[in-house]
């Protein structure tokens, strides 16, 4: 009788753990959904050069961009130096500026990490990409 009891008292903590585990997978792939987008935009405005001011267009230098973006993403998710905090570990931020055949540029970011919050030996990967267009070009 009590090792029934016993039993059913394990798997609902066992089951209570992966459901919190699940929420916070959640939580931060929305957060960093959203952090990536505000990023990709602070990014824009700090790497932007004028190229022609009276027509709008405007060039985006990858190197800045790239720096400014994951400055700002580090900023908004509140991550050390390293891309980590007690949640996310062996996390990695990879940004691709392309432009079309309008000239318009797409940025691509793509965040992988590793989440792990109520169980510590078990690890849960979660990658998140936002791909934005930028249109500069006003008539």
């Amino acid at each position: 009788m009590w090792m029934k009891v016993l039993g059913v008292i394990l798997f609902g903590i066992l089951g209570l753990a992966l459901l919190a585990d699940l929420y916070v997978i959640e939580d931060i792939y929305d957060s960093a959904g959203r952090a990536i987008e505000h990023s990709i935009d602070a990014g824009i405005v700090r790497s932007g050069i004028v190229t022609d001011a009276q027509h709008g267009f405007v060039k985006l230098e990858q190197h800045a961009l790239k720096a400014a973006t994951q400055g700002e993403f580090i900023r908004s998710l509140k991550l050390d130096s390293n891309m980590e905090n007690k949640v996310m570990k062996n996390s990695r931020f990879d940004l691709e500026l392309k432009y079309d055949t309008d000239g318009i540029p797409w940025v691509e970011v793509v965040f992988k990490t590793q989440v792990s919050f109520s169980l510590p030996d078990i690890e849960y990967p979660v990658t998140v990409t936002r791909k934005i267009a930028y249109g500069s070009m006003y008539k």
